[in-house]
């Protein structure tokens, strides 16, 4: 019996252990990995204002994303904040009036749902009579909201939706310069399909859509002869011109896999052309789009899992040459050639991330990079949470994490960070959209730069 106290004894230490090492990893997992310095005059500062709107997550019937988005319902020159609810939560619809949000869902005719996730929104003019459109993806499918003086119609999008496949997400642009607007839809694999978090199979997920307007916002399928059929889960894609050639090629984040980034060759196709993640693994999820060091050619950062999972529990079996789990930069050099700058830039080493944004936030003519993080389904992030960064960027065009200095530190579940100058003092705010946590709102206290927003791609 002695013996047997003893073991059970000994084990009860070694767990007490592992946990004491386990929380002291994550807990020091928010630390800033970097020992480099700004000039506070650089950071710009913010007031958090109250939103009524807790996102409610079903782990059972959900992906782990939420939709997010602004729209310009009604051309006042200001930005209205979309944000969609979770399983059998309705939608909300709020605008910034007298120094608050208020939801205006009712009267813009923003529909109930049942039984649904709201899972990805964008806005744009499908109808061209000058007023922004939603588009919205849930389970079922993706619907337009055709906006009329801050109305909605509502019409559900004819296409061939896979039985394994939920659209996450939309990128939308005119890729053959005929006047309307096209759709790339990135789909993801069912949740009661899912098999396992790390699941590396170049075959695992369903496939990513092309839908070319007709014209009269019927929508074909061209997937297939575009040259971008391809099998694997996606996050989200980006339609945007990468040579300056006027045509809108695509990048592309897949989910246990490489960033995929595709040229316009301006027929109909796109080829695919090689990045420094081809042929490599990791958990590209979040994309931020900017120019981020003025020289006429559009960057990318990518969001990753980082140091918040050890290798030999994210990578699975991939071999550890191959696997990338840092954050990953791209700088455009022109002509499809791009360079990892993320060790350079100082934002490689930070943790587990999701959306991300530049934005130029203190008006110095440079943008700076906000990246949500913590992850609803890691236990871990249930007790430690990461901070959400926030990086304002120096002269020399390195990053530093002044979210505590901001007053900006989101401790939720961040999906992706939002910008927009709600107040119109020239200065952008900050909304953090948060999953089965409530969004948060800072409002930009300004400063002396006060020359008009600048710099901003979403």
């Amino acid at each position: 019996m002695k013996i047997l106290k003893y073991i059970l004894f000994g084990l009860l230490a070694v767990i007490l252990v592992i946990l004491l090492l386990v929380g002291f990893r994550f807990k020091n997992d928010a630390n800033n990995p970097y020992n480099n310095k700004i000039d506070q005059s650089l950071v710009p500062k913010f007031a958090e204002i109250p939103l009524n709107f807790v996102q409610k997550y079903n782990g059972k019937e959900s992906l782990p994303v939420a939709a997010s988005g602004l729209i310009d319902i009604d051309n006042d020159g200001v930005d209205e904040l979309f944000l969609g609810g979770g399983y059998n939560q309705q939608d909300e619809l709020f605008k910034y009036q007298d120094g608050k949000f208020v939801s205006i869902s009712k009267n813009t005719g923003l529909p109930q749902k049942e039984n649904l996730s709201t899972l990805g929104v964008a806005s744009a003019d499908f109808d061209n009579n000058g007023f922004s459109d939603l588009i919205v993806s849930r389970e079922d499918g993706i619907t337009i909201y055709y906006n009329t003086d801050a109305k909605f119609t509502i019409k559900k999008v004819d296409y061939p939706l896979a039985g394994d496949a939920t659209p996450l997400g939309f990128a939308l642009g005119d890729v053959d310069k005929d006047g309307d607007i096209d759709i790339f839809i990135s789909n993801y694999i069912r949740k009661k399909q899912m098999q396992g978090q790390n699941n590396f199979s170049k075959t695992y997920g369903p496939i990513s859509q092309l839908l070319l307007n007709n014209g009269n916002n019927s929508f074909k399928d061209v997937t297939k002869e575009s040259g971008l059929y391809y099998q694997h889960n996606t996050f989200m894609g980006i339609l945007v011109d990468i040579d300056n050639d006027t045509w809108l090629d695509l990048i592309v984040a897949h989910d246990t896999g490489e960033v995929r980034s595709y040229k316009n060759n301006g027929d109909g196709t796109f080829k695919v052309m090689p990045n420094p993640t081809t042929g490599k693994y990791g958990y590209p999820m979040g994309i931020a789009v900017g120019d981020y060091n003025n020289d006429g050619n559009v960057d990318f950062m990518f969001s990753n899992t980082g140091t918040s999972a050890p290798h030999f529990l994210a990578r699975g079996d991939v071999d550890e040459s191959l696997f990338e789990s840092d954050w990953i930069f791209f700088e455009n050099k022109g002509n499809f050639v791009f360079e990892d700058v993320a060790k350079k830039t100082q934002i490689s080493d930070f943790e587990f991330s999701w959306g991300a944004v530049f934005a130029d936030m203190n008006n110095d003519g440079l943008q700076d990079l906000i990246v949500s993080e913590n992850y609803v389904e890691f236990p871990p992030h249930k007790i430690f949470k990461l901070p959400g960064r926030f990086l304002t960027q120096k002269s020399d065009h390195t990053f530093v994490a002044t979210e505590s200095e901001s007053g900006v530190v989101n401790e939720h579940y961040g999906i992706t960070p939002l910008v927009s100058d709600f107040n119109k003092d020239g200065y952008l705010d900050l909304v953090w959209v948060n999953i089965d946590s409530p969004t948060k709102v800072f409002m930009n206290k300004g400063g002396k730069n006060n020359g008009g927003v600048s710099n901003i791609m979403l």
